[in-house]
């Protein structure tokens, strides 16, 4: 007796110190239990010297916690306190390792000023701040104005950082953005504010899309409009790109996509190995009207040649009736309905062949009544990630095939500042870039839902969690919502690159209390190497998710 309790013993110990799960070809290996009194990783920004980075949060408060590379074990925590800035309090909006160097940013509104502004924090091996260096400031002349948002992007390589302040001011009829291209000093390679005038018309619809860094430090920022011309009965659509290359002193360059009578519902943007600047999203077609249909009619695809910005591909690609199936039914998709334009892209993944792989999801927020006042308000959040469209293009633009990944997923959260939901909206003009949940609700249960994009060796792999059960099940009809998101299990789906045919893959053996990863909370360490994050009743882990051939 003493012998199997002796046993049972050390097998607890050794689950706790170590758990590891297989999928597939997809190995989950977990850290030791973390130690920290409190917070849950809710990002995690890379490594440095042998040492992991991450954000953590818990309630209002956060915290900088550091992980060993290599065991994943916890190595330190450090709560973040911030000092009022001439009257601003600071909110945290990143961490984050460029070029070496971690930095923690912030923004605050400088009463004094009369500034928005974005600042950078350095930290040190002892997890110590360093005193606050402004890196943007953009005028507020009033208070009220300041409901502008700041947004950010690391290059490709990790180099250089940008970031974008978004003002609209409707009354001037104009949309703004500024930005600043930094480097690891924190030294601005470029500093640009651009003026977007926009009149206000009939069915006007005014977007900044996306943007980017590419690994030469070249700045694309993507803008689209639209409006109902009553004069000529039909509905004008442009895409504009707005280019700042590095080898030419970041002079602004417009380069302007003729949609061919299609209206942009968004736009996202992916540099290609082969140098170009790929525009891939969702349109519409026009009515006899010439009115837009705000239903998703299929995925373009345009691409810039960078050297000379000249359109070498511009494809429409619609829905295929056996997808539209899937999604909609049979009787509804052969009688030419579309889908409601409820999908997010979600990742742009470059294949192997030059072509690439689309990532479409469900998603949708409800924003409950507001209950309390004042500073104790809080709103209730409901998230939906459901199904996932997976569509693969190839070079040259047109469709090679697509798929859906059946999956309900939902999470209510609080929150206590709905400005803080990621993106912005002001009537007709909209700023379509933003994290997919913003980061003061992670913790909160949302990091559990999407999923993670796996792509090695030219296959594609998607991690998602889903009920227990729902295991052996492809067809949507039949998937069931997931009701509890800490109780679910690591599902695998595999796409076969030449024909596009999916497998599930459920594991094998599963416990009742199992850690749950967070798809939201990841980072690739390189090639079929992931860190990721996971917890359940008894604590929580960071680990190494690895891909087998």
């Amino acid at each position: 007796m003493k012998k199997l309790l002796f046993t049972l013993l050390i097998t607890v110990i050794s689950f706790q110190a170590h758990a590891q799960m297989q999928v597939g070809n997809v190995t989950l290996d977990f850290g030791p239990k973390i130690t920290a009194k409190k917070g849950d990783v809710t990002y995690i920004a890379g490594e440095k010297n042998g040492t992991i980075y991450t954000l953590a949060r818990q309630k209002k408060m956060f915290y900088v916690q550091t992980f060993e590379s290599g065991s994943n074990k916890f190595l330190k925590s450090k709560q973040i306190k911030f000092d009022k800035i001439n009257g601003g309090k600071v909110t945290i909006e990143d961490l984050a390792i460029i070029d070496g160097e971690v930095f923690l940013f912030g923004s605050y509104y400088d009463k004094k000023a009369k500034k928005s502004v974005f600042a950078a924090y350095s930290i040190d091996e002892k997890l110590v701040l360093g005193k606050p260096k402004t890196v943007l400031a953009v005028d507020v002349p009033k208070r009220s104005q300041k409901g502008g948002a700041f947004f950010f992007e690391p290059s490709y390589d990790g180099v250089n950082y940008l970031v974008m302040h978004v003002g609209i001011f409707e009354r001037d009829e104009k949309l703004r953005y500024e930005i600043a291209l930094l480097d690891k000093t924190l030294a601005a390679v470029h500093n640009e504010a651009v003026d977007l005038q926009f009149k206000d018309r009939k069915d006007l619809e005014f977007s900044l899309d996306d943007f980017e860094v590419n690994e030469k430090g070249d700045i694309f920022v993507v803008v689209s409009d639209s409006y109902r011309n009553k004069a000529k009965k039909t509905t004008e659509t442009n895409l504009t790109v707005h280019a700042y290359y590095a080898s030419k002193g970041y002079v602004k360059e417009d380069i302007d996509i003729d949609l061919k009578g299609k209206k942009v519902l968004n736009c996202n943007v992916i540099n290609t190995a082969d140098g170009r600047l790929q525009l891939i999203g969702f349109y519409s077609n026009l009515r006899k009207s010439g009115r837009a249909d705000w239903r998703l009619e299929g995925i373009f695809d345009v691409a810039v040649e960078t050297s000379d910005n000249s359109v070498v591909k511009e494809t429409f690609n619609e829905f295929s009736v056996e997808t539209k199936t899937k999604l909609i039914g049979e009787r509804r998709a052969k009688k030419g309905k579309d889908l409601k334009p409820f999908y997010r892209i979600t990742h742009l993944i470059e294949r192997e062949n030059g072509g690439v792989i689309v990532l479409s999801e469900w998603y949708t927020t409800y924003v409950g009544n507001t209950s309390g006042i004042g500073p104790l308000a809080f709103t209730p959040i409901t998230y939906s990630t459901n199904e996932i469209i997976v569509t693969a293009l190839n070079q040259d633009g047109t469709m090679d095939w697509s798929n859906v990944v059946p999956k309900e997923q939902q999470v209510t959260v609080t929150q206590f500042s709905i400005g803080l939901a990621g993106g912005m909206t002001n009537g007709s003009v909209s700023v379509g870039v933003g994290v997919l949940f913003p980061l003061a609700i992670l913790g909160e249960g949302p990091e559990y839902l999407s999923s993670v994009a796996l792509y090695e060796n030219g296959k594609l792999s998607l991690l998602v969690n889903d009920d227990p059960k729902n295991i052996g099940t492809t067809d949507i009809d039949d998937v069931r919502k997931v009701r509890n998101i800490k109780k679910m299990i690591p599902v695998i789906f595999t796409f076969d690159d030449s024909t596009g045919d999916m497998e599930r893959i459920d594991p094998t053996d599963y416990e009742k209390n199992q850690l749950v990863v967070r798809p939201s909370v990841t980072y690739q360490k390189g090639a079929g190497k992931y860190l990721i994050y996971g917890s359940n009743k008894k604590g929580a882990h960071l680990g190494t998710l690895t891909i087998t051939k």
